[in-house]
């Protein structure tokens, strides 16, 4: 159920690609989906640690977060919204689209770096609860 891999949801694009390079780098397993079908088959397969959505979320079909959401529950998945700097990214409660957090663009190596190992360590801990049980 759980596995060590990270998975991107969007189109192909210039930012997906710095991403994936970035994510590279860091010698990350990456998986990437350019529509929301892919991402929650995917996602059913083998959970990953993180799930980084791209795009606007007026794009993604309505329940696609609540589904990855509720797939994600069992091993801590974190789920964060790529955003551009200048697009506002703070949402009132009643309005935030059930992520975690968000990735602001453009990208820095060091705030990837740390948002892949607090996703990692979120899952190894929920891991950990859940197999003393």
């Amino acid at each position: 159920m759980f596995n060590d891999y990270i998975f991107v949801l969007g189109k192909q694009s210039e930012d997906i690609q710095a991403l994936e390079s970035l994510l590279g780098r860091l010698r990350c397993s990456v998986a990437v989906a350019s529509c929301a079908d892919q991402a929650v088959a995917q996602a059913s397969q083998t959970l990953p640690y993180l799930v980084i959505l791209s795009g606007y979320r007026q794009e993604w079909p309505p329940n696609l977060v609540k589904q990855l959401r509720q797939m994600a529950r069992v091993c801590g998945t974190t789920i964060v919204a790529l955003t551009d700097f200048h697009a506002p990214s703070w949402l009132h409660k009643e309005e935030n689209p059930g992520v975690d957090g968000y990735l602001v663009k453009p990208i820095e190596g060091d705030v990837l770096c740390s948002l892949v190992q607090s996703a990692w360590a979120r899952q190894s801990c929920l891991h950990a609860a859940v197999c003393q049980n």
